[in-house]
């Protein structure tokens, strides 16, 4: 049986515009752009750096060993993605320029975060990269799976960050993420994507998740001195399942937030009515259009001629592919040290399966 999949950057996408989820889902049109739009993803470079520096496998090694093993592996994402796009486009002076300064700042922030954490991090790291899938219970039938009008179980395609167990031996998932400002408290409480993880965790592997941990990794402010890298202000604040702790400098804000039991098992009905609606074969596949979100759509031109009455064909056709990249990439971390069990029954959803990655929305 062919099972249908659906990544958490779809249900993104599917709430923010139909349209622009119907043509780069991976169940439906699953187009992209032919041509690449920049020459590296400086937050993957940056991602590819923690995954190095939290990998389990070295988590009893001396931090002094592992610092510049983990920034290397930012430097070698860099050059990986440069070069990729150097096979499809000539790089410009000016991109050359920019890609040499993200690869100077990224190195800078990341020995700062490595000061910070040297002191933070009080846990042992267990997982990096962790990549899974999970069968989505039905709401009316919470022993089952979910299955599709057509008979076909669906999978929820899952890709975390880092799990790492404190000294309680508590399980937390951690996100790490790249930032301008700091984020709003009420919105790392009510974030979705965090949200989602957790519950799909305590699914997969039957354990209880405590929690979810925030690494904002601050861009410089241009112009403005910041403190030393190894400083650290601590401050707790009362949330909604326990005390929210906060520890952070100029430079790094790290926010633990314990998560209840309920609202995880809100956040997994969320999901399957959600995935309900997306495999309806009655949707209404409508355009939502508003500045912020269009001004961005990587799906604007086929948008604008479906809206104006036309065929896009020929603009998919000659602007976009279908595409040729899976979610999981053998070789990564996360292939080797992320959950990797068997194939799920379909009306068992505590059996999740062999797992491929997240990626970013397309929209």
């Amino acid at each position: 049986m062919k099972y249908h999949v659906i990544r958490p950057w779809e249900s993104r996408l599917f709430r923010q515009c139909r349209r622009a989820w119907d043509f780069s889902a991976r169940e439906r049109q699953d187009y992209e752009l032919a041509e690449p739009l920049r020459v590296v993803d400086f937050d993957e470079a940056i991602h590819e750096a923690m995954d190095v520096y939290y990998f389990p496998g070295m988590w009893d090694w001396n931090r002094a060993i592992v610092r510049p093993v983990a920034v290397q592996g930012f430097v070698k994402s860099m050059r990986k993605q440069r070069a990729a796009y150097a096979e499809r486009r000539e790089l410009t002076p000016e991109q050359e320029q920019q890609w040499e300064q993200q690869l100077e700042l990224g190195t800078e922030m990341l020995q700062r975060y490595f000061s910070w954490a040297l002191h933070a991090d009080r846990f042992t790291s267990v997982q990096v990269a962790t990549l899974f899938d999970v069968t989505i219970p039905n709401p009316d039938r919470p022993q089952d799976g979910l299955l599709t009008p057509d008979g076909r179980g669906i999978w929820f395609r899952v890709r975390l960050d880092t799990v790492i167990v404190d000294e309680h031996e508590n399980s937390w998932l951690v996100e790490h993420r790249l930032v301008d400002e700091w984020g709003e408290l009420d919105e790392l409480v009510l974030d979705e994507q965090s949200l989602t993880r957790a519950w799909a965790w305590e699914l997969a592997f039957l354990g209880k998740m405590s929690g979810t941990i925030i690494n904002e990794l601050r861009m410089p402010p241009a112009g403005v001195e910041l403190g030393p890298a190894d400083a650290m202000d601590v401050r707790a604040l009362q949330g909604p399942s326990g005390l929210i702790k906060q520890e952070y400098n100029d430079h790094v804000r790290r926010t633990q937030i314990p998560r209840g039991s309920a609202e995880l098992a809100d956040r997994g009905l969320a999901v399957a009515y959600e995935v309900r609606e997306m495999t309806d074969p009655g949707l209404s596949l409508y355009p939502n259009p508003s500045p912020d979100k269009c001004g961005s759509c990587h799906y604007r031109r086929p948008c604008q001629a479906m809206s104006a009455g036309g065929d896009p064909a020929v603009i998919l056709e000659s602007a976009y592919r279908k595409r040729t990249v899976e979610d999981f990439e053998p070789g990564k971390l996360g292939s080797i040290w992320g959950y990797m069990p068997e194939t799920p029954r379909t009306a068992d959803y505590r059996s999740p399966a062999r797992g491929d990655g997240d990626e970013a929305a397309a929209g």
